[in-house]
């Protein structure tokens, strides 16, 4: 293809007299597909994700360009009084704050629209009361019709907090049938084109493509799981864009907002 590669993996810098690291440390550190895809130069195969490269990447565009009419991201109200949803995912594992997703969309305005993906956040060290605030500032500058939250651990006090604010928040207790329903829906609504983020935004892709369907241990459902690295998180910023997604009418209509003149 004309381009010219080279790759050195993690073990060919320690035989090349490397010394910054600790490769049993590393094997401590990840399991073996993170070491393999991190340090050993194999890179993702998406065959097993829900959410493939392929099914990914026309969802990528030059938001600058793209949502130049609709979308001014330094002005005091972006997207003036057109309404917004932000979801949700905060890290499950533990109450650290580490890694949790948050993401705003901006709907569609007519059936078959396209869902414009306008900030995103991966937000790390902030404990349930601060994250709750990153949720309010967004509040304060968008026209917010919809926040969907994962109750799971942290997530439960950070929803307690938001409903203060925001009474109408819905939350989302993790089933096997709910993340299949989230899963479904938001796969329907990239196969038809409707969903688009900043070109730039890898680790928002990355995040979906780590999603892929695996039995439950009873071996009687299927569920949908994710990985865990440092990029992607647990798939937190696509989950977080799961939840904001949920709010979009089945038949993707969208019900046009009362107009309204905006004077500056």
């Amino acid at each position: 293809d004309g381009q010219w590669r080279n790759m050195i993996t993690v073990e060919d810098a320690l035989a090349r007299g490397c010394d910054l690291f600790d490769l049993d440390q590393l094997r401590l550190e990840y399991n073996q597909e993170e070491y393999d895809n991190l340090l050993m130069c194999q890179f993702i195969d998406d065959a097993r994700s829900i959410f493939p490269m392929k099914m990914m990447q026309p969802c990528m565009v030059d938001s600058w360009d793209a949502w130049a009419d609709v979308f001014k991201p330094f002005a005091t109200r972006p997207v003036g009084n057109r309404q917004v949803w932000i979801g949700y995912d905060p890290n499950g594992e533990d109450e650290t704050g580490d890694n949790a997703g948050l993401v705003v969309v901006l709907p569609a305005q007519g059936k078959g629209g396209k869902h414009r993906i306008i900030e995103k956040y991966q937000i790390r060290g902030l404990d349930y009361e601060a994250q709750a605030d990153r949720i309010r500032e967004i509040t304060q500058r968008y026209n917010v019709g919809h926040i969907g939250i994962d109750t799971t651990c942290i997530g439960a006090a950070v929803y307690q907090l938001v409903r203060k604010f925001f009474p109408a928040v819905k939350e989302y207790k993790y089933s096997p049938e709910l993340k299949g329903q989230l899963v479904n829906k938001t796969y329907n609504i990239i196969a038809k084109g409707r969903l688009e983020f900043d070109a730039g935004w890898s680790d928002l892709a990355s995040s979906f493509m780590a999603i892929r369907k695996q039995l439950t241990n009873s071996g009687r459902q299927v569920t949908f799981v994710a990985g865990r690295n440092k990029k992607t998180g647990h798939a937190d910023l696509a989950w977080a864009t799961m939840h904001a997604l949920d709010a979009d009418p089945l038949d993707g209509d969208q019900v046009a907002t009362q107009s309204m003149l905006e004077i500056y």
